[in-house]
């Protein structure tokens, strides 16, 4: 009888003490202030970023805020990506292989507009449509299972190679390398005999 109030009274310590370790704050080289904070059970992490108020009155404001949840193996599965005002900018969605379990794909969808690509479906041999990441990391590991460094797609909506390039812009420039027009990368070379 006497033992359980003791123990009650301690694990209520214990949970205070958990509850001062969930909430982070880390100062940004910028000047900005970076917050995390996750749930008791520790699958929900928010991150908030406050900066200066433009009118350098001394508060902060809220300039970004992502949210990430883990499943029940403690693994990243999806996260949002908020403005200051709340309102949902992108999605992610991260990918884990199947050998060992390792990262191997994180995806982030704009969460404004649905950007879709179609293709043609093997087995049904009609054309469906899927929705394409704006950015896409892959990744990598050695041959000890170290990370290495990612690999990064972005796709920039909207424009075509030749509106980002220029029309004769390329790898070529748009000249024959091989044509024999006598032009040389080193002007002071002498000629091949």
């Amino acid at each position: 009888m006497v033992a359980s109030p003791i123990q009650a009274q301690a694990s209520s310590d214990v949970n205070k003490s958990n509850a001062n370790a969930n909430v982070r704050i880390m100062k940004n080289q910028d000047g900005s202030y970076t917050e995390f904070r996750r749930s008791s059970d520790e699958r929900v992490i928010e991150r908030r970023t406050y900066g200066d108020r433009a009118g350098g009155s001394g508060d902060r404001v809220l300039r970004m805020s992502v949210i990430y949840r883990k499943d029940v193996y403690g693994k990243l599965r999806s996260g949002r990506v908020h403005d200051g005002s709340g309102k949902v900018l992108y999605r992610v969605v991260y990918g884990y292989r199947k050998s060992d379990g390792k990262l191997a794909a994180e995806d982030m969808f704009d969460a404004r507009v649905k950007r879709t690509k179609a293709f043609q479906n093997p087995q049904t041999k009609k054309w469906e449509e899927k929705e394409v990441p704006v950015r896409r990391l892959y990744h990598r590991y050695d041959a000890q299972g170290r990370p290495s460094k990612p690999i990064v797609f972005c796709a920039p909506a909207g424009k075509t190679a030749e509106k980002l390039f220029g029309k004769d812009k390329g790898s070529y420039e748009g000249a024959d390398p091989w044509a024999n027009d006598h032009r040389t990368i080193n002007p002071n070379a002498r000629p091949t005999q």
